[in-house]
């Protein structure tokens, strides 16, 4: 578990699915989101965190960080990808800049990975700003799991 000030992280599992489903509105990606965290967090000792608001622990959504797989064009499977999503309701609080901030600062501890990567969008310029403000680069283009055009960036570790 990590705590920040108005957050908690836990380690993303079956248990979340259907708060994912209610936080995200997509069922599918709830189920395949948490049983593949699950299963990351089992062999890896690493992996994606359900967001919970610290006073009333409501569901508020992913910080990912796991080993990327196959499929995505830009980045190599075995490279440790990173990601954020925050229910609709609560954007724009800073809640994914805080999540990110003690999930990067968690996997420098836990793990010897010299960097991390992220694929955003073009049209996700909320993202592409967080991806700035924690000190991502831009690596260059690339293309996700359904051929979309993506950036990919990348960060070092401190």
């Amino acid at each position: 578990m990590l705590r920040t000030a108005r957050l908690v992280l836990v380690p993303l599992t079956t248990a979340h699915e259907a708060e994912h489903v209610r936080a995200s509105g997509d069922a599918a990606d709830a189920a395949r989101d948490t049983h593949a965290a699950e299963i990351h967090w089992r062999e890896h000792a690493f992996g994606p965190w359900a967001i919970r608001d610290a006073v009333d622990d409501s569901f508020l959504g992913g910080a990912e960080a796991h080993f990327a797989g196959p499929g995505i064009d830009g980045i190599a499977p075995g490279e440790v990808e990173t990601g954020w999503w925050v229910t609709e309701d609560r954007r724009m609080e800073g809640i994914a800049t805080e999540a990110m901030t003690a999930t990067l600062a968690d996997l420098w501890r836990r793990t010897r990975v010299e960097s991390v990567v992220a694929y955003i969008s073009g049209e996700n310029e909320p993202s592409r700003r967080l991806a700035a403000k924690l000190g991502y680069q831009v690596r260059g283009p690339g293309h996700g799991r359904s051929a979309e055009p993506m950036t990919v960036f990348v960060l070092r570790r401190p």
